[in-house]
């Protein structure tokens, strides 16, 4: 059964919920099932997960499923559609997707990875990736951009704030695919290496 058929078979509301969905998908690229907000969305395209499969390839979109994690991602399969992240944006990434690693080890499949913002600061001066600490701005923008992926969640007001927490999705194991820990540290001195200019994909 094609696509097209698929989605005259729903109702009214359900065509509404999938269209809103694939937009959802096309803009932030992740829909996780741990996520409040998108808790509804994720069982929504598991319950359809076919349907949106045809319909974005026809775009040249891929839909990718982390089952255990509870995650969907939507990939463009001709590579169009990349962000292109800033050197210091591309090593907050980094720092996050290590100290989600490090810290889920601790935890059950069900509980929330969260952290501080002193830990990431803490992580960065360790691994002597400058010899500047993060800096206000690159942080709070940078954070911001992850939350819009919906990456991490802010738990509390001020991002600058040593003391603030921020709650990891595992969609960050989607965003940052590596095999294990050293990848990421190998990644991480990379960009120490070639200083501190410049971009990154």
């Amino acid at each position: 059964m094609n696509w097209y058929t698929r989605y005259e078979g729903l109702n009214n509301s359900d065509k509404g919920e999938f269209n809103r969905v694939v937009n959802l998908l096309l803009a932030v690229t992740f829909v996780n099932k741990k996520h409040p907000d998108q808790r509804r969305d994720y069982y929504f395209i598991e319950r359809h997960e076919e349907m949106f499969h045809q319909y974005l390839a026809l775009a040249g979109w891929e839909l990718r499923h982390d089952a255990v994690h509870g995650v969907y991602q939507a990939v463009n399969s001709q590579d169009f559609n990349r962000l292109r992240l800033k050197l210091e944006e591309s090593i907050i990434l980094l720092l996050i997707r290590l100290i989600y690693e490090e810290k889920r080890k601790e935890l059950h499949l069900s509980e929330h990875v969260s952290f501080r913002v002193r830990e990431l600061q803490e992580k960065y001066a360790a691994l002597k990736i400058s010899k500047r600490p993060i800096n206000k701005k690159s942080l709070r923008e940078g954070l911001a951009l992850f939350k819009r992926f919906h990456l991490l969640e802010v738990l509390d007001g001020d991002v600058t704030d040593p003391e603030c927490r921020l709650l990891i999705y595992p969609a960050i194991l989607l965003a940052v695919r590596v095999e294990d820990v050293r990848q990421v540290y190998e990644r991480l001195s990379a960009y120490g290496e070639d200083g501190e200019e410049g971009e990154a994909e």
